[in-house]
């Protein structure tokens, strides 16, 4: 159908300057056709003038009937045969004027000779334009073309017919040989076209896994790449999410399992996502085998107005949701639970300097929301958090760790889910315990979930 279109929009365009070209040629030849019959003193001269009318009103007119009836472009294919069937007739016509008007045997002959070679044109301009999908019925259209030249030109002068087979074959070959020219350079346009669209849009559906659709935009309208992103120094909350225990997992599908945890992830942070300005409700930075990195606040904005510390315990609460669903899923044999760590500081925008230019975060908030998230692995701690777990009746459990600053933010309602752990406490203080990379940390609070 596509196909089919792009030589209507040929044949469409065929009608316009070129057969407006071929109009004036008509109107020229009709003229000199005119004069010369004159000249000879043919009483008929005048009703040549009339000949190519039709061909003529069709040049004409067709512009005028599709601006009116626009539904007539796609009837361009048939309207150019039209235009090319009453040429043959008007030619027809004319031989028929000038024929009927010659008095003298000497006038008969020379005008026999005068007019000879223009039947192969004719035949050959009328054959050479034609815009049909299955090529065949354009032979099937020509052959019918010079059936009925030779059967008008029989009936006008069999002499005159007998003189010009050789011609009406050279007119109808020509013409053919001429369409399938055209022809086949339409279809290779339209295959490399179509080719050229097909890459095109492979190439952007691969490049839509690696950027997001703002950058892509923003590539199409001839932005750079590292334009795209925000690079300047900023705050955000991390979040850090790791599954625990992963090493211990045995499953011929686990690759599968990490797989949409990751994925429904990306569909938490994906929320509310748009580019003006640039806001989600989080911004997936990386995905490191058993665990997920995302961030609240930077570079995108979050979608809602409350503080960021809410917005960030938010997005991870729901987050567990989605990991305990993934979890069922998966229905492995032992409980599966995951740790996140949230911390509020420093964090910056950078493409890498060489090679593929991918999008990375940098800054002190990455390194402390690790370090919150790694506290689950000190025996000191995990202690802490199995004895809070086993008092709601948890054996497993999911828990979520975050920094002081980032309770202090909280609203009163999210404050409530936390419990304090007092690091100057002497049983941390007696295991030697430290908080790397917080020095200022007094407090961490945590939150134990099924």
């Amino acid at each position: 159908m596509e196909f089919k279109n792009e030589l209507r929009r040929e044949a469409n365009f065929a009608l316009g300057w070129p057969a407006r070209t071929a109009a004036l040629l008509m109107v020229v030849s009709t003229i000199i056709t005119y004069f010369d019959s004159q000249s000879r003193g043919n009483p008929n001269a005048v009703y040549t003038l009339f000949a190519y009318s039709l061909s003529i009103l069709i040049v004409l007119l067709y512009p005028f009937l599709t601006a009116i009836f626009s539904q007539l472009e796609k009837y361009s294919v048939q309207f150019l045969d039209l235009l090319c069937l009453s040429g043959v007739f008007g030619f027809a016509l004319t031989l028929l004027i000038i024929f009927d008007g010659v008095l003298s045997p000497e006038s008969f002959q020379s005008i026999f000779l005068l007019l000879q070679g223009q039947v192969t044109f004719v035949l050959a301009i009328a054959s050479a334009f034609a815009f049909h999908r299955n090529y065949y019925v354009t032979l099937l259209r020509n052959f019918f073309f010079a059936c009925l030249a030779g059967f008008l030109l029989f009936l006008i002068s069999e002499q005159f017919f007998v003189l010009n087979r050789l011609p009406l074959v050279e007119g109808y070959s020509i013409g053919t040989l001429l369409n399938w020219v055209f022809y086949e350079s339409v279809r290779t346009r339209f295959y490399l076209k179509s080719t050229d669209a097909d890459t095109r849009q492979h190439l952007y559906n691969q490049l839509s896994k690696l950027v997001y659709p703002h950058q892509l935009e923003r590539i199409k309208l001839g932005d750079e790449l590292e334009n795209t992103m925000p690079l300047k120094e900023g705050k955000a909350i991390v979040n850090v999410f790791d599954v625990q225990k992963s090493g211990e997992i045995r499953h011929e599908k686990t690759q599968d399992f990490f797989m949409g945890i990751f994925q429904s992830f990306l569909q938490v942070c994906m929320k509310g996502y748009e580019h003006n300005p640039l806001r989600s409700r989080a911004f997936r930075l990386k995905e490191t085998g058993d665990g997920f990195i995302s961030s609240v606040g930077y570079p995108f904005l979050p979608i809602d107005s409350s503080s960021l510390a809410d917005s960030a315990v938010s997005t991870a609460l729901t987050m567990f949701e989605a990991f305990n669903l993934e979890v069922r899923k998966f229905n492995y044999s032992r409980p599966i639970k995951g740790a996140m760590g949230l911390a509020y500081n420093s964090v910056q925008g950078t493409f890498q300097s060489g090679g593929i230019r991918s999008y990375d975060l940098f800054g002190d908030s990455l390194i402390q929301a690790a370090k919150y998230e790694e506290l689950r692995k000190q025996p000191a701690f995990w202690k802490i958090f199995s004895d809070h777990a086993w008092s709601l009746g948890l054996k497993d459990f999911n828990i979520l760790i975050v920094q002081e600053f980032v309770y202090n933010s909280l609203s009163a309602s999210y404050r409530e889910l936390f419990t304090e752990i007092d690091l100057s406490d002497e049983a941390l203080i007696e295991k030697d315990f430290q908080m790397m990379y917080d020095n200022e940390a007094k407090y961490i609070y945590f939150h134990v979930l099924p």
